[in-house]
């Protein structure tokens, strides 16, 4: 009778042992059940700080659970992500902004990530317009003014941005190399902070995304001298192109949103419709012109092949701007 029981009780715990995983599995299902962090890669009060805040608030409405979002500015915009990337769980309740700076760090520096295999792709969701910025009172009304003191006096031109790696530095240094100046970058580490430093004559010029400049100008304190889009924008169809005036740059920086790598495909897709309805939000749409910033919108997949193609692209212009790191 001993052996029947034994063999009994040892059928009945195989017979048990597959619903282990159910928990995990329920888990995913209930998601989001707590709060989310969402890790930004740019101090407070600029561009990309605000348009996070508002795709958080509105994704939240639609995710049933508060999206938190915490500033981790610093290593040229990839401190979040990297820092998501090293330290938190594939489980929906980290993730992350991914900008420009993810795609070219890593050519301008050691990094122990990669761009690409370590972060899930969750959604593409807009894009910059960047602008080269002065004084209303300074002497420079055009590039070809800015350019020609700077020319005359190699260094002395100092260019404020949101930070060392950024896409505005390389735009700067990109500048420097097309119109065969020298220019000295000064990277702080945001959008504010840099255009404060331009306000108060600290620097000379500034290269930042439009819409952290855009209420100085119109205040009338700033003006702006050229834009980095391919074409001109129906929002500064007045203002000149780099390209435009013989300057072979031209660059808009996508913006999207990423997790650890190995997130469920369930979780990916409810993050991703999550988002999707808020770039498509009537109050996102008022920001985003406010902003200045090109509406967009990249599901998982194709988010993911856009990532890996524009990780390749974007080599020639660290190489422009002669920032590639030494082996």
């Amino acid at each position: 009778m001993k052996c029947f029981f034994r063999g009994t009780w040892a059928l009945a715990l195989a017979l048990l042992l597959p619903a282990a995983p159910q928990p995990a599995a329920a888990a995913q299902q209930d998601y989001p059940n707590r709060p989310i962090r969402l890790l930004v890669g740019f101090g407070p009060g600029g561009p990309t700080d605000l348009t996070f805040r508002k795709l958080a608030e509105l994704a939240a409405r639609h995710l049933g659970q508060p999206i938190i979002v915490e500033n981790k500015p610093g290593v040229g915009a990839t401190l979040a992500a990297s820092t998501m990337a090293r330290q938190d769980k594939p489980d929906g309740y980290t993730i992350a902004s991914a900008t420009a700076g993810m795609f070219r760090v890593p050519y301008m520096q050691k990094v122990d990530w990669d761009p690409i295999r370590d972060f899930t792709w969750i959604a593409g969701l807009g894009g910059y317009t960047f602008v080269l910025a002065v004084k209303a009172d300074s002497p420079y009304r055009t590039a070809a003014d800015l350019v020609r003191y700077a020319k005359a006096n190699p260094g002395k031109v100092s260019v404020a941005t949101a930070g060392a790696g950024t896409s505005m530095h390389l735009l700067t240094e990109a500048f420097a190399a097309a119109a065969g100046v020298e220019l000295t970058h000064v990277g702080y580490k945001s959008s504010s902070e840099a255009a404060v430093s331009l306000l108060g004559g600290q620097t000379v010029a500034a290269v930042d995304a439009v819409g952290s400049l855009l209420p100085h100008v119109q205040s009338g304190a700033l003006r702006l001298l050229m834009s980095f889009d391919a074409e001109p924008t129906p929002l500064l169809s007045d203002l000149p192109t780099a390209r435009s005036l013989g300057y072979d740059i031209a660059n808009s920086a996508p913006y999207g949103l990423i997790g650890p790598k190995g997130m469920p495909p369930d979780v990916v897709q409810k993050l991703a419709a999550a988002f999707k309805a808020a770039v498509d939000d009537p109050e996102y749409a008022k920001l985003l012109e406010k902003l200045g910033q090109t509406y967009w919108f990249s599901p998982p997949a194709d988010y993911g092949k856009f990532a890996a193609s524009y990780y390749v692209s974007e080599r020639k212009l660290v190489e422009h701007a002669k920032l590639m790191r030494q082996p």
